[in-house]
């Protein structure tokens, strides 16, 4: 299908940007793309979509890609927006996909509207990095970011504002070899393939579009409580992690899995960040769809 990029409008006048991919006519899904990412990164699983019936829709969040910031927002707010653009829709019920940085998204909107999901996936979430232990857990530029976000917000500011998000507008292509020269073996099978760097760098340049603001609000709001408790979560959820990702390490799928009340967690072995979402995304859609939740 077309990946037209609309705009929908919300309550207070501030506007979503989103693009679908997969059928048309399918069983819609909202995809809640990693960081930094925008609408973009779900272009990769277009043909799983359309293979399993799914209407993939993934919508860019506040500040990144095309969507309108809202400033001083927390989390737990994203929910309200995923609500207003499925009732723009007109989607009663939806399935719920969160990657990576997306999976705090996901389960905000899970602890709010669980009565409009069908079902919901975690792809190697990110677990609360007010954690220390998880904090620690991550790769020293992670965990060097981060800390800058949290402890000197100012000298993020200034790094991200005049260097980091300048460079990445013009050339998103230095995120991506850092990436790569960072990844373990079954990563950089995947990034090295001509699609996966088109559409991962094409997503990451979308994500800076606006500057900078929106970036280090996000990074910001990952370093702070989620405003809720994932263990109040009482729907069914699908979570999947490679047990080789270095980017997101695999126990912050399993600190998460021991949080959730009703989780099932696939731990897939040799599979790294990219590998696991771009190979097994025919794998994990299927699951999604057979997890059907009956709230």
């Amino acid at each position: 299908m077309a990946h037209e990029t609309k705009l929908v409008k919300l309550p207070d006048s501030r506007h979503l940007a989103y693009a679908e991919y997969g059928d048309p006519e399918g069983v819609p899904a909202i995809y809640l793309h990693g960081f930094p990412g925008s609408r973009l990164e779900a272009r990769l699983f277009d043909l799983p979509a359309r293979q399993h019936g799914l209407r993939v829709i993934a919508p860019d969040r506040n500040g990144l890609g095309l969507s309108d910031p809202k400033p001083g927002r927390r989390l737990i707010e994203w929910a309200v927006d995923v609500e207003a653009l499925a009732d723009n829709l007109k989607l009663e019920r939806f399935f719920l996909i969160g990657i990576s940085g997306g999976g705090p998204y996901a389960l905000a909107c899970a602890h709010k509207c669980a009565e409009r999901l069908e079902g919901l996936t975690l792809v190697c979430p990110l677990a609360p990095l007010d954690q220390p232990a998880l904090l620690e857990a991550m790769r020293w530029p992670a965990k060097i970011n981060f800390r800058l976000i949290r402890d000197t917000p100012w000298l993020s500011n200034i790094s991200f504002r005049f260097s980091v998000v300048p460079l990445t507008q013009l050339w998103p292509q230095w995120i991506y070899q850092i990436m790569l020269g960072m990844a373990p073996p079954p990563d950089v099978a995947v990034l090295n393939r001509p699609t996966v760097r088109k559409a991962i760098t094409a997503s990451i340049r979308e994500a800076v579009r606006q500057g900078a603001d929106g970036v280090l609000q996000e990074m910001s709001l990952y370093t702070q409580p989620w405003g809720f408790d994932p263990a109040e979560i009482t729907i069914p959820i699908q979570l999947w992690h490679g047990t080789a990702d270095k980017t997101v390490p695999i126990l912050h799928g399993l600190t998460l899995a021991e949080r959730l009340p009703e989780c099932e967690m696939h731990i897939v072995d040799g599979e790294g960040h990219f590998s696991l979402p771009i190979d097994s995304m025919e794998k994990i859609q299927r699951q999604l769809i057979g997890s059907r939740s009956k709230v």
